[in-house]
């Protein structure tokens, strides 16, 4: 028998605890705005886990721990796509890690998957007894209680960390060297070497790979010990990007959700694609789990797709930049636009840069379309 709620009513903690006891065979789906994870359980041990989030694929994770970069992910993902071998076993042939390091790694990505789920704020879950996928996995047979005792640390330790660090748009900077000073593991040295006295934590959370908390709990500890100060940025003045604050809306209606999705249909239908998003983003933040939010952002999302590769903006396209570099520097961006453009190289195609990125695909190809229409790139 399964068993579904909200996050908000049955902690994940919890959840956990009585899949565990009750020695539960199954998958657990957890959901959260546009996130949806599965953790799949065998006699009350967790074996495995899956996301749609990019930052949380096995490439994005092996790069966060320093074991390869992103051409050898754009390389390695390209051999998977034409031999259909799982990436992590190519990996281990073509020689950028081991067996072991690679099971212990797929441990580790499968516990952060889950340490994530304890900070949402909410989120929506269903247990669906006796399924298992078919595809071939590495058992990892991780103990529960090990995952709770730790993801309960992270609830704990999250709002202290705010107290230093409100926000990701502030900016680390490095006021002497960290290594071999501190104690750091692979994935806070990749932060580490992303901070460069200009990158907000938002920046270098895409840069790095990491989760938000991962992040600023390595840059709040080296606070602590000296080696870190944060400053705020220099104010912006440009327009906002898809994910920044909240749209300002001024209806009246009282459902404003529907007043919202009527308002992002109506802007899809004039093909303005960035208004739609915001749109959507905000109903998505009044209700991250109203079904009509999800469905309106899935159809919109194909919508889009297909629109802008009509348009030209296709996967196979390479995005050029033919703005002058000092022009560029003085424009606004968002993280997610200026981790993009960051990579444009004029060689590789859009497809590989949506690959080894960890942004979405729906809104990495807003980003691509953004820069095209507003002259920042050409694409042949």
């Amino acid at each position: 028998m399964g068993v579904s709620g909200n996050l908000k009513t049955m902690l994940p903690g919890d959840l956990l605890q009585w899949l565990s006891l009750g020695q539960k065979s199954g998958t657990l789906v957890v959901g959260h705005e546009s996130t949806e994870k599965k953790i799949f359980f065998r006699d009350g041990r967790v074996i495995s886990s899956a996301s749609n989030n990019p930052r949380e694929y096995l490439g994005q994770f092996l790069m966060s721990h320093g074991y390869l970069n992103e051409e050898e992910l754009r390389k390695a993902m390209e051999v998977q796509l034409q031999s259909g071998i799982l990436l992590g076993k190519i990996l281990v042939m073509i020689g950028l890690i081991n067996e072991g390091d690679l099971t212990r790694l797929m441990r580790l990505k499968a516990e952060e998957e889950i340490y994530d789920v304890f900070l949402w704020p909410e989120g929506e879950f269903h247990f669906i007894d006796n399924e298992l996928p078919q595809m071939e996995m590495v058992p990892l047979k991780i103990d529960v209680t090990g995952i709770i005792m730790e993801g309960t640390r992270r609830v704990d330790e999250w709002p202290r960390i705010r107290e230093l660090i409100s926000h990701d748009g502030l900016v680390a900077v490095l006021e002497r060297p960290v290594e071999p000073a501190a104690d750091l593991d692979d994935a806070e040295r990749t932060v580490v070497h992303a901070i460069d006295g200009k990158r907000t934590i938002a920046e270098i959370v895409l840069e790095s790979r990491s989760s938000s908390f991962l992040v600023c709990s390595t840059v709040h500890n080296l606070m602590r010990e000296g080696f870190i100060r944060i400053v705020e940025p220099g104010a912006k003045t440009g327009p906002l990007g898809p994910e920044a604050a909240p749209f300002a809306l001024d209806f009246d209606e009282i459902d404003e959700i529907q007043a919202m999705l009527s308002a992002a249909q109506n802007a899809l239908r004039q093909k303005d694609f960035e208004k739609t998003q915001r749109l959507l983003k905000a109903a998505q933040n009044l209700d991250p789990n109203h079904p009509k939010v999800r469905s309106a952002i899935k159809g919109a999302e194909a919508v889009i797709l297909a629109e802008l590769r009509n348009l030209g903006l296709s996967e196979s396209k390479i995005p050029k930049i033919i703005k002058p570099l000092e022009e560029i520097t003085k424009m606004n961006f968002t993280p997610n636009e200026g981790f993009m453009l960051s990579r444009i190289n004029g060689t590789w195609d859009i497809g590989s840069l949506i690959k080894i990125s960890p942004i979405r695909e729906p809104d990495a190809m807003l980003i691509f379309y953004k820069l095209w229409k507003d002259g920042t790139i050409t694409v042949e």
